[in-house]
């Protein structure tokens, strides 16, 4: 017993050092690299989308809303309203550590929330249905690999979320939704400390393309490849 919480100390430690150093690499980029960066990285994402004609009008598309030197998701959720897709931003109850959903149409439908990050407002923005499962997620991070692996802040919204999400799908007999990281290429590295119960990724989009990682599901939609090509 001693050596397995010997174990675990030392992999939280792990995963503590991985943030620090992650935000850092973060840190460094230049607010002008991060908004071309970002751009890039939501067009990649666009350009995936588009090719999902068949479903393209009624697709249901969850975005973080960003923080600090997070990549920046605005240039998607504005084209998501332009070409009328329902575009869901999570909000996070710190009590259970769970989050809500919401559809917002406008930022004005956002205010500070938990940790200062912007949120739904619950009196503006109309809440998702327990039961609820968008099509895609777009998931935020601090570091990334193509195993699937990411690294997150340490709270578990995420992780929760995931779930949830897995009872939803089994109990509606629906597929899982698209669970996609976002972040820069230099967020990529070659293998994240990851912990059992930690959710993986389907894909990475960074502004080098949206690529498949090997923990994607079997069946890709139209216009992606497995693996590590950028498409």
């Amino acid at each position: 017993m001693m050596e397995q919480n010997a174990d675990s100390e030392a992999f939280y430690q792990q995963k503590k050092e991985a943030r620090a150093a992650a935000i850092v690499r973060r840190d460094s980029l230049s607010e002008q690299l991060r908004s071309s960066r970002s751009e890039a990285a939501c067009q990649a994402v666009i350009d995936w989308l588009e090719q999902q004609q068949e479903t393209f009008h009624s697709l249901r598309l969850m975005v973080y809303v960003p923080f600090r030197s997070e990549l920046d998701t605005k240039p998607l959720i504005e084209w998501g309203w332009r070409s009328h897709l329902t575009i869901i931003v999570p909000r996070c109850v710190r009590a259970d550590r769970s989050m809500e959903l919401y559809s917002i149409k406008g930022w004005e439908e956002l205010v500070p929330g938990a940790y200062e990050i912007l949120e739904p407002d619950p009196h503006k923005a109309e809440r998702c249905a327990d039961s609820f499962i968008p099509d895609i997620i777009i998931v935020p991070g601090l570091a990334f690999d193509l195993l699937g692996g990411r690294l997150g802040y340490g709270g578990g919204y995420y992780d929760r979320f995931y779930e949830r999400l897995c009872k939803l799908t089994a109990e509606q007999a629906k597929r899982f939704p698209y669970w996609i990281g976002a972040g820069y290429e230099l967020q990529l590295t070659h293998e994240v400390p990851m912990d059992p119960h930690d959710a993986r990724l389907q894909a990475v989009v960074t502004e080098q393309g949206l690529r498949w990682t090997s923990a994607s599901i079997s069946h890709l939609p139209k216009g992606a490849n497995h693996g590590s090509d950028p498409f």
